[in-house]
C-alpha cells in the first residue's frame, strides 16, 4: 500500500480505503480507479492475519451439511458459498455424512479455525453440539433441520408439513384413489413433519385403508426400496407415491424402470427437490422445488448482520410444487 500511495502521490491512508471499500461515496471515482487499477498490476493481495489481527474478524464462514452426496445439500452449499463471496467471506465446508461423530471433529475444525460464523445442517444425534456452540458463543444458525427441544435456535427450513399437504391435495385433484409416501427411518423432524403433513391431509379426503407409509433405513436404502416398492404397487395397489428425499427418489427410479411399471398411468409420482438427475428419466417429474437460494441468501446475511442476528427467529419457507407428467393422471407419456 505504501508503494502505491509513493506511485499515485495519494495518502497510505486512502489507499486503505479503496483497497477495503470503505468511504467510497467521499473518495473520487477517477483517484480510486487509479489506485485499484495499479494495485491489481502489482498483485496487490490483502494480509489476511493482519486484517483478522485488526478487526477481529476472519472473514470466513463455516458451512457443515448433513450429507454433501444428497443433491440437496450440494446445491445448498453452492449457493450458501456463493452469497458469502459476495459479502467479502470466504467459506469453509465440509460433511458430517450423517455421523454424529463426524460433525462433532468438524465442528472443532471450524471453531479452532476461528470462523465468524456457522450454518449448520445437524446430522440425527449431533443436538449435543448446540449446548457447546451455545457456551462458546460463535453466531451460528441451523438450516434444513430444526430440533423442538432448542426452541431458542434460529432456524431456517421448509414449511414439510405445508409441502405435504400440497403433494396429496394434487394427487387428489388427478383423481389417484390409494396414496403412498416412503420416508426414512428417523427422528429428524423435518421429515417427520413431512409425513405427519401427508398423512393428516390424506386422511382428509381417504379412508384410513387407501393411505400407506413407508420407511427404510438410510443405510439399507438401495437394498430396500425395490421390496418396499413392490409391497406398495403389488400388493397394496397404490397408485401414487411421494418420495420424501431425492435420495430415495434416485434410489427408486431404476427400480421402477427395471420392472416397467407405467408412469403415470399405473402409479404417479412426486419427488422431493430438484435435480438435474431427473433429467436422465423418460417421463418429466412433478417435485417440490425449495428456495435453496432465498434460504442461503438469510442464512449468511443473519451471521454477518449484527442487527438482524439479535432478533433470532424459526423461518419457515414456502415450497414450489412443480408439476408435471409423472403426477397427472391422463397425462400423455
Amino acid at each position: 500500500m505504501k508503494r502505491i500511495a509513493q506511485e499515485l502521490g495519494v495518502s497510505v491512508a486512502l489507499v486503505s480505503y479503496v483497497l477495503n471499500g470503505k468511504m467510497t461515496n467521499r473518495i473520487n471515482e477517477q483517484t480510486a480507479e487509479r489506485i485499484r487499477t495499479l494495485a491489481k498490476e502489482l498483485n496487490y493481495q490483502p494480509n489476511q492475519i493482519a486484517k483478522s489481527l485488526k478487526s477481529n474478524k476472519t472473514f470466513t464462514l463455516g458451512l457443515i451439511v448433513a450429507d454433501i452426496s444428497n443433491f440437496f445439500y450440494s446445491y445448498l452449499a453452492r449457493y450458501i458459498e456463493e452469497e458469502a463471496n459476495n459479502q467479502g467471506y470466504n467459506l469453509i465446508f465440509g460433511s458430517a455424512y450423517e455421523d454424529p461423530e463426524r460433525f462433532q471433529k468438524l465442528l472443532n475444525v471450524l471453531v479452532a479455525r476461528q470462523v465468524d460464523g456457522l450454518i449448520l445442517a445437524l446430522p440425527e444425534g449431533a443436538e449435543k453440539s448446540i449446548d457447546h456452540l451455545n457456551a462458546i458463543g460463535i453466531p451460528y444458525v441451523l438450516i434444513d433441520r430444526e430440533f423442538p427441544d432448542f426452541n431458542k435456535v434460529t432456524t431456517f427450513n421448509l414449511d414439510n408439513y405445508k409441502s405435504s399437504k400440497a403433494v396429496v391435495d394434487h394427487f387428489v385433484s388427478e383423481g389417484f384413489k390409494r396414496l403412498g409416501a416412503i420416508g426414512l427411518e428417523t427422528n429428524l423432524q423435518h421429515l417427520m413433519e413431512r409425513k405427519r403433513g401427508f398423512v393428516e391431509t390424506a386422511l382428509q379426503h381417504l379412508p384410513a385403508d387407501s393411505v400407506f407409509t413407508y420407511e427404510v433405513p438410510e443405510n439399507q436404502l438401495n437394498e430396500q426400496i425395490e421390496e418396499v416398492l413392490t409391497q406398495a404397487i403389488k400388493r397394496d395397489k397404490v397408485d401414487a407415491i411421494c418420495f420424501f428425499t431425492n435420495k430415495i427418489a434416485m434410489a427408486a427410479l431404476p427400480v421402477m424402470l427395471k420392472h416397467k411399471w407405467k408412469i403415470p398411468d399405473q402409479v404417479g409420482i412426486v419427488c422431493y427437490d430438484e435435480a438435474e438427475a431427473y433429467k436422465l428419466f423418460s417421463y418429466p417429474l412433478s417435485y417440490v422445488r425449495q428456495p435453496l437460494q432465498e434460504m442461503s441468501v438469510l442464512a449468511v446475511n443473519y451471521l454477518i448482520d449484527k442487527e438482524q442476528r439479535l432478533k433470532g427467529k424459526h423461518i419457515k419457507f414456502d415450497a414450489d410444487l412443480v408439476i408435471n407428467a409423472s403426477s397427472i393422471k391422463y397425462a400423455q407419456t
